[in-house]
């Protein structure tokens, strides 16, 4: 029996806005790695930066804008005073990449991140199916999870919609016809073109459960192989040169020991000087003296702390991550080790169903007077979350493409001057912060 040939891709993003922070596939490297031995695995990114056609320029941490093009606006988003746009390489050369491959794929895997960057997803099937008319195309990701249903509809073949390592490897055994297994894996780095900076995994999933959030319904809470991820990291240091790194935990600091002070231990072992990066958020709870001592020595040079709210009832409400005197007990901390106030942010929600603005305005002020800096973070409705059901109360949520965050800023009933009144004070607090 031959090798399946399988083409792995990520799609193109439409959306008003969107941005490379640090933003890259990886469910689909962790597929590439449990596939390598069992069949021909190509890779494609649509949202790849680093083409010398593209032009794009990155700053110094490999971040920077997509390609872009603007496009009509749908017509169910027409009022929203905000230009379309489609994020990824030209269609153009998108052909020649896919006609330049080794072998005609069999199989076209297909990820999918946001519910509402579906349009974008079912115009890159579009084009897939075009070239390559025969091939069997199967989509997974965050969108395939939460709206299977709605998912089936975009073209493909096959939906997988589950996120568990293991639940996908034994769906795809089933399919593909070949014994797939989970066990071990991490992120693929060897194929994936793009070492501006790299992203680190070492865990799954959360461990608190926030009523915003889908984290939990998506996966449970698993420790991925350290040593593996060790080895990478070697190899992305040594042999690619990449300095710049960005954990995707969800939890991070969570029985770091296991994991985090073994890495970092390893990077100061080995006299390694890389810069790392947290932007989705550590959890305040679990950050002691040792461990910020330990990160401040082994690089963490952007701190991004989950705050979300400096209001008692809204941690009652919305969240356990974290109460306020332990916000203020990490600030002391994180001050003692040596990090200053332009390199910690603090993530703070704004347009959570039930927040009133003045709060938030509130939380921003607590943030900067502890010596961090307010981000806001804008919050968009998830299926499947306590807060997306009280969010369909204020607007429509019927077509993913309402679950947007600017749409849903503009649809909810909120006072728009006021969120640009707060991102004034946000931006007011960083010049502050950068002319000391």
């Amino acid at each position: 029996m031959s090798r399946p040939r399988i083409l792995l891709v990520y799609p193109y993003i439409e959306d008003f806005a969107a941005y490379d922070h640090f933003a890259k596939p990886l469910g689909l490297w962790m597929l590439m790695d449990m596939l390598h031995e069992k069949a021909d695995v190509a890779y494609l990114n649509i949202l790849q930066r680093n083409l010398p056609e593209l032009g794009l320029k990155s700053k110094a941490d490999g971040t920077g804008h997509f390609y872009e093009q603007v496009i009509p606006v749908p017509e169910s988003l027409s009022d929203i005073p905000r230009r379309w746009k489609r994020y990824g390489i030209p269609e153009s050369l998108l052909y020649r990449r896919l006609k330049n491959l080794a072998w005609k794929p069999d199989w076209i895997f297909v990820s999918s991140g946001m519910t509402y960057w579906y349009t974008g997803l079912a115009y890159t099937i579009r084009l897939l199916r075009e070239v390559f008319p025969e091939a069997r195309i199967v989509l997974g990701g965050i969108y395939a999870s939460l709206l299977a249903e709605h998912a089936a509809l975009q073209g493909a073949d096959y939906v997988i919609p589950f996120q568990q390592p293991r639940k996908v490897a034994s769906g795809l055994s089933e399919l593909l016809g070949i014994s797939v297994s989970a066990e071990g894996s991490i992120p693929c780095y060897t194929d994936v073109e793009e070492y501006a900076y790299a992203p680190l995994l070492l865990s799954l999933g959360c461990v608190f459960r926030c009523e915003y959030c889908a984290s939990p319904r998506l996966l449970s809470f698993e420790a991925l192989d350290i040593s593996r991820t060790i080895r990478a990291f070697d190899w992305l240091y040594e042999e690619k040169g990449v300095r710049h790194f960005a954990f995707y935990d969800d939890a991070l600091l969570f029985r770091w020991e296991k994991r985090l002070k073994i890495l970092l231990e390893h990077v100061l072992q080995k006299g390694y000087a890389p810069v790392f990066h947290t932007p989705n958020g550590l959890h305040i709870r679990f950050l002691t003296e040792d461990m910020a001592s330990l990160m401040k020595l082994a690089g963490f040079e952007d701190i991004r702390l989950s705050l979300e709210s400096s209001e008692e009832e809204f941690h009652l409400t919305h969240t356990q991550k974290a109460k306020r005197e332990e916000f203020f007990q990490a600030m002391e901390v994180l001050s003692r080790v040596g990090f200053s106030q332009r390199h910690i942010r603090v993530y703070t929600l704004v347009n959570v169903p039930g927040q009133s603005l003045s709060s938030v305005e509130k939380t921003m002020q607590c943030i900067f007077d502890a010596g961090a800096l307010p981000m806001l973070a804008y919050y968009s409705p998830i299926p499947g979350t306590p807060d997306f059901e009280r969010a369909s109360m204020l607007t429509d949520l019927s077509d993913p493409l309402f679950h947007n965050n600017t749409v849903y800023l503009y649809r909810s009933g909120i006072d728009v001057s006021y969120v640009q009144y707060l991102h004034q004070i946000e931006v007011g607090y960083r010049h502050s912060v950068e002319k000391m």
